[in-house]
């Protein structure tokens, strides 16, 4: 019987599917199955991967949810590793990769923009090849992991001596880097079209977040239509009423937000009033309470200058028809998120309080209008998108994606995210480590050297890690020249040959598939991207090679009653010393 059992035979038994399986064997096997899916999709010439998840054939039929398939086609190695079904209990060790995990759907797009997912997964299963090799000739998991940790303490102080710091002002190598985030994604063939676009989002709002950053994707036009807005879309959303004006120009803005009050309603009885059981409600007095404040509401708005009308929430018919009447445009049901990125791109502040509208409330946009956005199959209506721009100075911009929509949609929006990620992250912005690298396979080849240089500094068995952890990180270049379909052991062996002159920045590019200056081919790597990727893929694999056993940790007992207590062994020797000194 297992030690760690419990009484009743069901905690501390091994994890269903694993009863026979040794550790830390079993979770190297699994990290190294799923990075073998991810491998082929390293480097600039990548190869899709087509992830199923449902199938039509396999689905019961329900009319209230019809069958159909779901499946994802991408290079992206955090997409794909987010869409494998991981089974096995290493699953949520791997998907760290990615990004922390967040409870149901409150993702919120930009907030996480991961890259460096495949590097790492392959950097990891590299790490986890070796470290099964030392330990089948008798060296100790924790004499690998001391090993690994000094020669992730080398790798990371190699990083920061290669990095080169990135100034804005030098658009071709802040391009370089943008190119670089997204290679192997070129969707569209235009490149040399997003690259450009990311770094001007990047030198008008710094770091790119969910506010900051806003990229919206309409079926309409071709991909050389899309453009970076300064200012927003609200893609979703027209006019409040038909009666309103489709645009205003050189537009004060006035933003209403607020939970519950975020819109031009009147009070709710139910909500906002109470009475005393003594005391009688005249409804005609309260209607007529509502008018005055409704027109109140309606002259502190047209006083202020605001032309256009933005609501977190609805706008009544009064409130509609009041606001045509003054030629305001009115925007409702703009979400959360949409409405900062609205604020931040006039420069508004957003008012909580519709009985407190002030001119200094008041954002600026040059234009506003009411676009058609795109047409709804069966549907005499034509969906609408509100377009806020020429802002100057805005703290929120947005790229507007023409000529894509679903998966194309979704992946260029993460390629552009990464590329705006990258820039931004090598220029320093909200990261200690800021500054690129050459990329190919370079900076590796120099890690590695300068880790095999360290290691006989290290006394002990771990020596032999951090030698296994230099060959491990070779594994990078070796795979990207393998995807290209070159030789990787002579591509490894000519950056090898060429960095011992001296010529550090040698590395491989792809698809000409030669051993050259990348950083004069614009072959980018990010500092601080690369350092997570090391980071990320030390910290996993000694994770799973300080995991020794997978249990169960059902608990199935019976339930106490509530007056019952409970003690741990402490507490009882701890009361039964006190009723003996009684």
């Amino acid at each position: 019987m297992n030690e760690n059992a419990s009484d009743d035979g069901t905690v501390g038994q091994p994890a269903p599917g694993l009863e026979d399986a040794e550790f830390p064997a079993a979770n190297m096997n699994a990290a190294r199955a799923i990075a073998g899916a991810l491998a082929s999709t390293l480097g600039p010439t990548p190869r899709d991967k087509l992830v199923v998840t449902a199938l039509e054939a396999r689905q019961e039929p329900d009319p209230s949810d019809p069958p159909r398939d779901v499946y994802l086609v991408a290079t992206d190695g955090a997409a794909i590793l987010d869409e494998l079904p991981l089974e096995h209990p290493i699953g949520p060790l791997l998907r760290r990769m990615i990004g922390p995990e967040r409870p149901g759907d409150t993702d919120v797009e930009g907030q996480d923009i991961p890259d460096g997912v495949t590097t790492s997964v392959v950097l990891l299963a590299s790490l986890l090849d070796e470290a099964s090799e030392l330990i089948e000739m008798g060296v100790h998991p924790a004499d690998v992991k001391h090993g690994y940790r000094a020669a992730l303490d080398v790798a990371t102080e190699t990083l920061a001596d290669l990095a080169t710091p990135l100034s804005l002002e030098d658009r071709e190598r802040a391009e370089a880097v943008a190119r670089s985030a997204m290679n192997g994604n070129d969707i569209g063939g235009l490149l040399d079209t997003w690259a450009p676009l990311a770094v001007d989002a990047v030198e008008q709002v710094g770091h790119p977040n969910a506010k900051t950053f806003a990229i919206r994707t309409k079926r309409t036009g071709s991909l050389s239509d899309s453009r970076l807005i300064d200012g927003t879309v609200l893609d979703r959303s027209g006019r409040a009423d038909d009666r309103m004006p489709e645009s205003a120009t050189d537009a004060s803005v006035l933003v209403l937000g607020g939970h519950g009050t975020g819109g031009l309603t009147d009070p709710s009885l139910e909500r906002d009033f109470s009475t005393a059981d003594d005391g009688d409600v005249d409804p005609s007095g309260l209607a007529t309470a509502f008018d005055g404040r409704r027109e109140e509401v309606i002259t502190d708005i047209v006083t202020s200058g605001a032309d256009v009308v933005l609501a977190r929430q609805g706008m009544e018919t009064e409130y509609r028809a009041a606001l045509a009447e003054h030629d305001i445009l009115g925007i409702r049901g703009v979400n959360r998120l949409k409405l900062a990125q609205a604020a931040l791109a006039t420069g508004a502040t957003i008012v909580n309080d519709i009985t407190d509208i002030r001119p200094e409330h008041l954002g600026h946009a040059g234009r506003v209008s009411v676009q058609a956005h795109d047409p709804r199959p069966n549907r005499r209506r034509t969906r609408k998108m509100t377009v806020i721009e020429g802002c100057a100075d805005p703290g929120s911009v947005t790229a507007l994606l023409a000529g894509t929509f679903d998966q194309g949609g979704e992946q260029l929006t993460r390629q552009l995210r990464k590329a705006a990620a990258a820039v931004a992250g090598a220029a320093g912005h909200e990261t200690p480590h800021g500054g690129y690298l050459p990329g190919g396979g370079a900076v590796d080849a120099v890690v590695a050297r300068r880790v095999r240089e360290a290691a006989t500094e290290q006394g002990t068995k771990a020596q032999l890690a951090v030698e296994r952890f230099a060959d491990a990180v070779e594994m990078i270049p070796f795979t990207i020249a393998k995807n290209a379909g070159d030789d990787p052991v002579g591509v490894v062996a000519d950056i090898r040959a060429e960095q011992s002159t001296g010529e550090l920045a040698y590395g491989y590019t792809a698809p000409d598939r030669t051993v050259t200056n990348v950083v004069d081919a614009g072959v980018l790597d990010t500092h601080h991207i690369r350092r997570r990727t090391y980071t990320k893929a030390t910290e996993v694999a000694n994770l799973i090679l300080g995991i020794d056993d997978a249990v169960k940790a059902n608990f199935e007992f019976e339930r106490p009653d509530p007056d019952e207590k409970i003690y741990d062994q402490r507490a009882r020797d701890v009361e039964s010393a006190r009723e003996n000194d009684e």
